[in-house]
């Protein structure tokens, strides 16, 4: 009887039922093979540097994931924490006699600059830890099962919000781990259905984005070689204007 429903229920619905359409296409590549045989293999090859001493994609994604939670949480810790700085501030201050509108200014932008630096430490170290837990356990688990699906999600949902609640005892642990499952259970219903209708993997989305980072440092290689270049040739112009002008000495002659 679940075998059947299972059968009926359509995969754009709930694809954590079964695995991608047989039919599926791959628009950005085929699969590369798995070289590493067992689940525990993958995951130590995750960890591990090729021979050009780079991170693997799954490694690089999860980095990416915690620099960017980082960043977000720091704009909107600064932000939030700055607005309620001047707010305060405009309220404290509209008794205080200032010598002059140039102090008042001066004070107000120190005053909220402080909070917004405050609010970005304070926000944005949480966000990162979370998000970097979050993504490196959904990696790895997914590296070890060898797909992607919902269980991901749910399980590093809740062991990183039982991790980030333990602080405050055993009740909040375990709430934590619940709320944090069950958000991670909608993100995750969101993400798959998102790749099962586009068609691609989260594998996909992870290789293209190293990519996009290759590509980056590529172009970002090749303009130093052609500035290093072009300083080269100038240096080189300028030597062989002095040699002609003064001609060769010998290193004895030279005070």
């Amino acid at each position: 009887m679940i075998r059947t429903a299972i059968r009926l229920t359509p995969t754009i619905a709930f694809p954590f039922f079964e695995k991608r359409n047989v039919n599926d296409y791959n628009k950005l590549h085929e699969p590369e093979p798995q070289t590493a045989n067992s689940g525990l293999d993958r995951v130590k090859k995750m960890f591990q540097r090729d021979e050009f001493e780079e991170v693997s994609v799954e490694l690089h994604n999860v980095i990416q994931a915690t620099l960017s939670g980082a960043f977000i949480g720091a704009c909107f810790g600064g932000f939030l924490k700055s607005r309620e700085a001047y707010v305060k501030f405009i309220e404290r201050n509209q008794a205080t006699a200032f010598t002059s509108t140039i102090q008042a200014k001066k004070q107000l932008q120190d005053y909220v600059t402080i909070r917004f630096a405050k609010g970005a430490v304070h926000w944005g170290w949480r966000l990162g830890l979370f998000t970097g837990c979050f993504s490196l356990i959904t990696t790895v688990i997914a590296v070890y099962r060898g797909e992607s699906s919902l269980i991901d999600y749910v399980m590093a949902g809740a062991l990183t919000g039982g991790i980030y609640k333990a602080n405050l005892g055993v009740a909040g642990t375990i709430v934590g781990a619940t709320v944090g499952g069950v958000l991670s259970a909608f993100g995750g219903l969101l993400i798959l259905n998102i790749l099962k209708i586009t068609g691609v993997s989260m594998e996909d989305v992870r290789r293209v984005l190293y990519n996009i980072k290759l590509a980056r440092e590529d172009q970002y290689n090749q303009v130093l070689e052609k500035s290093a270049k072009e300083k080269h040739d100038n240096l080189t112009r300028h030597h062989d204007k002095l040699i002609s002008e003064k001609g060769e000495k010998k290193i004895e002659e030279i005070s």
